[in-house]
């Protein structure tokens, strides 16, 4: 092989959970499953057909509530809450992964986990899933990456990109949040030539952060990065209608569907309040064109990368993750590791009082990014 090999060799490891059955499920039928775990790099895909049956979907469905309410403050307390996500992560694991697929993953040197999920269970907090007390996407790069039935539309291409690294930060829309600037201060920060490219970050912020003149700046497509800091809403009966709070009043999630965009960004991150739920048993984009949240709704768009939070995420907790995770992202240049530093950093900090922005935090895409079997093989 060109180059030979290295010490640590990467192990990008795709974990797919997928229904063969075109038809959305019915209420209360089992739910069928084919679970494959295929390594990048090699020429075979191990899987097994997995059935929940109603109370395990009820059990799941409860837990996750529960810490919901949690991060609302109305149940629960820190150590039961603590003690409930380390039981949902473990019944995720146990119920899609099991025995054989444990073993599976034991004999592995993982260098990252991209979890292949169907567009009808994106409802569930997957970032949990572990054992032994320990979260998957704690321990390495962790990304979901969507399997559906709709065609979207084509991503950016960079092979039409130039040197800078324009990024889009809509911060203050309702002037009651401090995270806010603190998030604006970590992309500033970032305004620095660097090995071959520069930043620049344009902001959108206070009176001016209308809707009307955030779809203005954006349809272009001049922007790499969106970044969206401040109120986000969801609702489980028509996601198509979860948004984020500009100063002007909500841009929903089927108006950003809606957005002519000349080109997506490569990365969004709504830095909001459950921004990355969807609602369960139907699919990222309806066939009416609704979408199911805000992350269906910019992963259709075209973007390549998402990162929003699945419960409620708290003023302090937003900040400390988003600050962590910029000044991370354009040191290793990799999107995955950045996020997770961001998890491990947030985690240390704030667990104590159980903030759970650590583990609510979801990212969409790529969480390998650099990190390939090929590139090693080719000496890059």
């Amino acid at each position: 092989m060109i180059g030979g090999y290295r010490e640590n060799m990467p192990c990008v490891v795709h974990i797919s959970i997928a229904r063969f059955d075109s038809r959305l499920p019915e209420a209360g039928e089992p739910l069928n499953f084919l679970v494959s775990i295929h390594v990048e790099g090699t020429g075979i895909t191990w899987q097994q057909n997995i059935t929940v049956d109603t109370s395990t979907e009820k059990e799941l469905q409860e837990m996750t509530q529960d810490l919901y309410l949690w991060s609302c403050n109305q149940k629960l307390t820190r150590e039961t809450a603590r003690d409930c996500s380390l039981k949902l992560g473990a019944k995720l694991y146990d119920t899609f992964i099991g025995t054989v697929g444990d073993k599976i993953l034991a004999g592995l040197k993982i260098t990252a986990i991209l979890l292949n999920i169907d567009e009808t269970i994106q409802n569930l907090p997957w970032e949990l899933m572990g054992k032994n007390g320990v979260h998957l996407s704690q321990a390495l790069p962790f990304g979901r990456l969507v399997t559906t039935r709709e065609l979207l539309r084509p991503n950016r291409d960079p092979l039409r990109e130039d040197k800078i690294v324009r990024i889009l930060a809509v911060v203050d829309t309702t002037q009651d949040l401090i995270s806010g600037k603190h998030e604006l201060k970590a992309l500033q920060a970032l305004e620095e030539r660097r090995d071959g490219y520069q930043i620049k970050v344009d902001v959108l912020c206070g009176e001016n952060a209308t809707v009307a003149e955030f779809e203005r700046l954006v349809t272009p497509g001049t922007y790499d990065i969106l970044h969206f800091s401040g109120h986000g809403s969801f609702d489980r009966q028509s996601p198509e209608t979860s948004g984020l709070q500009f100063y002007d009043g909500i841009l929903e999630a089927d108006q950003i569907l809606d957005i002519n965009w000349k080109s997506p960004p490569y990365f969004v991150f709504s830095s909001a309040c459950e921004s990355g739920r969807s609602s369960g048993g139907i699919r990222l984009i309806s066939n009416e064109r609704h979408s199911n949240g805000l992350a269906a709704a910019f992963i259709s768009a075209g973007v390549s990368g998402y990162a929003g939070y699945f419960w409620q995420v708290s003023d302090t907790g937003a900040g400390v993750f988003a600050q962590i995770f910029y000044k991370y992202l354009f040191e290793e240049e990799n999107l995955g590791k950045a996020f997770l530093e961001a998890r491990k950093r947030t985690s240390w900090e704030l667990d104590e009082v159980g903030d759970l922005a650590a583990y609510g935090a979801v990212l969409f895409g790529d969480a390998a990014t650099s990190e390939r079997l090929d590139l090693v093989r080719m000496g890059r």
